[in-house]
């Protein structure tokens, strides 16, 4: 729990933090000019995470050493905060960028791009973190190349426990391996890129992903992933790093989860359609 500076410099003073760092050298390229990437698509540390799982089935992700950005040990009855975070990404047209730090809960793999019929998911598996959902959003991951936009409804379980709720948005065009797919409305691409999908009015989470439809075929194949969104930052400048501190910058520090499978969700600046190389450093403390 923090109850003030005095906490989190108590918390480092007796050694409860923990230093790790992000490194992609070449994240993913997204193809289409200002659509976000996903830096689990990526070599480099954290390790790739190719989203493997059976076929339409929510499997859980559980972060533990290279697997999603680690942050340290855990301590029994203890909060674990981020205490900051300093970002950069090099290359052409690398700055402005906007970095998303998201907790990847669970996916639903191998949806196909080219199946126009009603695709039924299965939730034997339900989240073990953030379990009434709240919060928790919904990206859609390219895992293999995508060619055309179309529209696409999204079934799923609200953070209320309603089932049913139905969202149609639109999905870009030309679009690489590691792209989040959706954009804010349901006509036209151009400067409307958001990487969540919309919900429906009210809603404030997800709890679980129902059904899944594309009015028209888009060819690749895409990962529906829950994740909540933990922090997010600016770059300015190429090879420029930008600094929070939270409790400082921010005023507060965001909760870790145990078991969070931290990493990025990263859009370019200037219209790039380049890949870049993204360096990130973090400070988690437990209080």
């Amino acid at each position: 729990m923090i109850n003030g500076f005095g906490a989190i410099a108590k918390a480092i003073d007796e050694g409860r933090y923990w230093l790790s760092y992000l490194y992609k050298p070449i994240a993913p390229a997204p193809g289409t000019t200002g659509f976000f990437i996903d830096c689990n698509q990526s070599s480099g540390t954290p390790k790739y995470n190719a989203f493997a799982g059976s076929a339409l089935a929510a499997t859980v992700l559980t972060g533990s050493g290279n697997a999603g950005i680690y942050t340290g040990p855990d301590y029994s009855g203890r909060t674990k905060h981020l205490q900051s975070w300093n970002f950069l990404s090099y290359g052409t047209n690398g700055a402005p960028s906007h970095a998303f730090l998201l907790d990847y809960l669970m996916f639903y793999a191998l949806l196909d791009g080219d199946d126009t019929a009603e695709q039924s998911l299965d939730n034997t598996n339900t989240l073990t973190r953030y379990t009434n959902g709240e919060g928790v959003r919904i990206i859609l991951v390219s895992t293999a190349p995508m060619t055309l936009s179309a529209l696409c409804t999204i079934t799923y379980t609200n953070s209320e426990g309603v089932s049913g709720r139905t969202v149609t948005f639109a999905v870009g065009a030309g679009l690489n391996i590691g792209v989040s797919l959706s954009t804010a409305g349901t006509t036209g691409f151009a400067g409307t890129e958001t990487p969540f999908v919309p919900l429906a009015s009210g809603d404030r989470g997800v709890r679980s992903i129902e059904k899944f439809q594309l009015a028209s075929a888009t060819g690749g194949i895409i990962c529906a992933v829950l994740v909540k969104p933990i922090a997010d930052i600016m770059s300015y400048e190429v090879g420029c790093s930008t600094e929070k501190i939270y409790g400082i910058d921010n005023q507060n520090l965001p909760e870790i989860k145990q078991g969070a499978y931290l990493n990025l969700l990263i859009k370019r600046g200037n219209g790039s359609t380049n890949a870049t190389t993204v360096r990130s450093d973090f400070v988690f403390v437990n209080t």
